[in-house]
């Protein structure tokens, strides 16, 4: 379960360089792929090393983090896709600072739950 989940995470990896790949002889090609994929990009990133660190955990805890990981990046990429694409005002609430803002408060979230099973494990293996 592991495994499968870090070759998923490559794989989509590796597809979303292929699709950001320059296409007829521009920098960037602004079909419907490259806008999709625009914003779930920094969170393709974020998952290669914390799903290495998600290696520590038992299958329980990884199935966990895995659900936990799925709803939260649904829920935050609908609240990306509503927001404006820009916000001419000063304070500014638009698409990539609301990305931003959950990648942020995900790998905060993870980090902690990650240190708190690691205390788990270590302590109960003291025991």
């Amino acid at each position: 379960m592991k495994k499968k989940s870090i070759f998923f995470i490559l794989g989509v990896f590796a597809l979303d360089v292929l699709l950001s790949l320059p296409c007829d002889k521009n920098l960037a090609c602004d079909g419907p792929s490259s806008v999709f994929f625009q914003y779930p990009r920094l969170w393709v990133l974020l998952l290669i090393p914390l799903s290495l660190f998600a290696l520590i955990l038992g299958d329980q805890k990884h199935r966990f983090w895995m659900k936990f990981t799925g709803v939260f990046f649904v829920i935050s990429m609908l609240f990306v896709y509503i927001m404006p694409e820009y916000d001419p005002g000063i304070v500014s609430l638009d698409r990539e600072l609301t990305n931003w803002f959950f990648v942020g408060l995900y790998s905060v979230v993870s980090i902690i739950y990650f240190m708190v099973q690691f205390m788990k494990n270590r302590k109960q293996s003291q025991v």
